[in-house]
C-alpha cells in the first residue's frame, strides 16, 4: 500500500474517524426524523441550556443560516422555544423544551452506547488521552490560530511588476 498526502493529513484522518464513528448514529438520528443539524442544536441546548443564537452558532459549528433553520424546525415540532431578551428585546434566545430534553436525553444515551461499541475496537492508548490532546488542539488553534501562508500576487496585465526592497 503506498501512502499519500492523505494518508498522514490529521484534518483528512479526523473527518474520516468522525465519519466512521458517526454513521451508526446518524443512522439512529434518521429514525428519530432528526438531522444533523438539529441534533447539533438538541446537543447543545441539552448540555448548556437557554442561550442566544449568537451563540448557538458558535457552539454548535454551523452557519447561522443552517442553525436558524434547524430552530425553526424544531420550534414546529415542539423541541425549543424562542424567547426574547429581557433586556435588548431584539435579541432572541433559545432554550430546549421539556419534550427536547427527553428527545436529547435519548439520543445522547444512543450515541454514548454506539460511540462505546465502536471505542472498545481500539486496544492502543488511553482514550482520555487522545480527547484531551485533541480538546488541547482545539484550545491552541482557536486561541492562537493559524495564518494561511503568504502568496505573491502576480501582477496585473499592464501594470509592471513592483519592486522589492531586500
Amino acid at each position: 500500500m503506498t501512502t499519500d498526502f492523505l494518508d498522514t493529513y490529521l484534518p483528512y484522518l479526523l473527518r474520516h474517524a468522525d465519519q466512521e464513528l458517526s454513521a451508526a448514529f446518524y443512522e439512529a438520528l434518521n429514525d428519530h426524523g432528526v438531522q444533523r443539524s438539529e441534533w447539533r442544536v438538541l446537543a447543545v441546548l441539552a448540555g448548556r441550556g437557554s442561550m442566544s443564537m449568537r451563540d448557538l452558532t458558535a457552539i454548535a459549528l454551523s452557519p447561522q443560516p443552517t442553525v436558524t433553520h434547524a430552530v425553526s424546525r424544531l420550534e414546529k415540532r415542539g423541541l425549543v422555544q424562542r424567547l426574547q431578551g429581557t433586556e435588548d428585546r431584539r435579541q432572541r434566545f433559545v432554550s430546549v423544551t421539556d419534550t427536547g430534553a427527553a428527545l436529547a436525553a435519548e439520543l445522547i444515551q444512543e450515541a454514548q452506547q454506539l460511540e462505546a461499541a465502536a471505542l472498545d475496537r481500539i486496544k492502543s492508548g488511553d482514550m482520555g488521552e487522545l480527547i484531551a490532546e485533541l480538546r488541547s488542539l482545539i484550545d491552541k488553534l482557536t486561541n492562537d490560530p493559524i495564518a494561511p501562508p503568504a502568496t505573491e500576487k502576480p501582477a496585473e496585465p499592464g501594470k509592471p511588476e513592483e519592486p522589492t526592497h531586500d
